[in-house]
């Protein structure tokens, strides 16, 4: 198991930890992650792009949320 790896294992693990309603503020590590494997030329884990898909949807909601009416 490589670097990259481990690091996928343990940010996965912090955002299924988070509070669901602020999870989406991870993003960020995300994009990281997924930047390092693009870097590598590694297939990025569909858990992982997946992850990141939700996340982005999550981020978006979140936004629209705190708009006033």
């Amino acid at each position: 198991m490589t670097e990259l790896d481990m690091d996928v294992q343990h940010i996965v693990s912090e955002i299924a930890a988070a509070d669901p309603v602020t999870r989406h503020m991870h993003l960020d590590k995300v994009h990281d992650v997924v930047s390092r494997y693009a870097l590598t030329g590694k297939g990025i884990p569909r858990q992982l792009r997946q992850l990141q898909e939700d996340l982005t949807n999550e981020a978006i909601e979140a936004r629209f949320d705190n708009m006033p009416v």
